[in-house]
């Protein structure tokens, strides 16, 4: 259990700075932090989302756009992936959408429980 805690922190903590960095357009080191996280925890929303930030904050809609969708896919009630997606595929926006960064911690949006024959093979 207390690895379980160290993981999670870790994650959250590669999020967090991710985040940061993104904010104040240090692109290295954000994408250094968003790709530890993936690499910590692949199926989950929030380093796909950041990816996406980190392309369509470099200029590559198209790029951001497939991330947003793979977040969405990965977790299709993770609510900054859909605010993104929309922002980045509206071609007439009616209003101006803010970026999403998704600032929510594990504990507040828990991993949902694996179903089925996936859960035995932990």
């Amino acid at each position: 259990m207390n690895e379980e805690k160290l993981f999670v922190k870790d994650y959250e903590s590669c999020l967090q700075t991710a985040r940061e960095c993104l904010k104040r357009y240090e692109f290295e080191v954000a994408y250094e932090y968003i790709m530890r996280a993936v690499w910590t925890d692949p199926n989950r929303p929030e380093p796909q989302n950041l990816l996406g930030l980190w392309y369509e904050l470099k200029g590559d809609t198209s790029l951001a756009r497939k991330h947003y969708r793979v977040a969405y896919v990965l977790d299709p009630i993770y609510k900054p992936a859909s605010v993104n997606l929309e922002r980045v595929s509206t071609i007439f926006p009616v209003k101006e959408i803010p970026f999403d960064f998704g600032e929510i911690t594990l504990e507040e949006n828990p991993k949902p429980p694996m179903s089925g024959k996936n859960k035995a093979a932990d």
